[in-house]
């Protein structure tokens, strides 16, 4: 009995952990992000991992005619359900012609629920088109604390997705991710990237993935065997 009361203290506890944060929102725009989920004390969650801190400003070379926060859906990625979740960011496109430029910049936090230092790589992925001659569009991402193979880039048409493994585990990263798109040198030209996606895997402490998943097993155990141990009926004689 001693043990069983160990054990729905440990499941307890994990499930407090688990709901200490709001639940990121899937397709708000990104204006709503940075308006509710602005400081570490009221990040979002995405399974194993709290967002906060959402910016969006103008990138070096920007024209003014970007895409406002509004304009810009944040979509919730949880990929396995737990260990390996991301986030997206969809628009309408930034998109561009006859050498005009758009530039943004999107920030943001992002670390484990546990604080453990688990974090153990980072994936960059983008939707793009190039048509024509002359147009170009870009993502370059940076992490804090500075990673080997940060800053992330890849542009349209390249292949556009990217990935580098962390020399060591983090258990929280600061992302900025600039996204340049430039106009060809004709008015049908067009530069587009509509979506820029990023990914981070989690290492998952073999004991703690074995809690999860066998932790129900045995609860259920325990519940059967006290249903069994008072449905059970002794018959003697033939007779109930």
């Amino acid at each position: 009995m001693k043990r069983f009361c160990v054990l729905v203290g440990l499941l307890g506890a994990l499930g407090t952990a688990a709901m200490a944060s709001t639940l990121c929102v899937n397709d708000n725009s990104l204006q709503s992000y940075i308006t509710n989920y602005n400081t570490f004390g009221n990040a979002c969650q995405i399974n194993d991992k709290v967002f906060w801190g959402f910016s969006l400003t103008p990138g070096p070379s920007a024209s003014g005619t970007e895409p406002a926060a509004s304009q810009i859906q944040v979509q919730t990625n949880l990929f396995d359900g737990f260990s390996n979740v991301g986030i997206v960011f969809n628009t309408g496109g930034w998109i561009t012609s006859a050498g005009a430029v758009l530039d943004d910049i999107i920030s943001y936090h992002v670390a484990t629920i546990s604080g453990f230092a688990a974090i153990k790589d980072a994936t960059l992925t983008i939707t793009g088109t190039l048509t024509g001659n002359g147009g170009s569009g870009n993502v370059t991402e940076t992490l804090t604390p500075a990673q080997l193979g940060s800053p992330i880039g890849t542009a349209v048409p390249n292949p556009v997705s990217v990935n580098i493994l962390f020399g060591a585990p983090v258990n929280a990263l600061a992302v900025s991710t600039e996204i340049k798109v430039v106009g060809g040198v004709g008015p049908l030209d067009f530069a587009h990237i509509s979506i820029v996606e990023n990914d981070f895997s989690e290492i998952v402490p073999e004991p703690f993935g074995f809690l999860l998943t066998g932790s129900g097993l045995v609860l259920l155990g325990l519940a059967s065997r006290r249903r069994l141990g008072k449905s059970s009926v002794v018959v003697v004689g033939g007779k109930q």
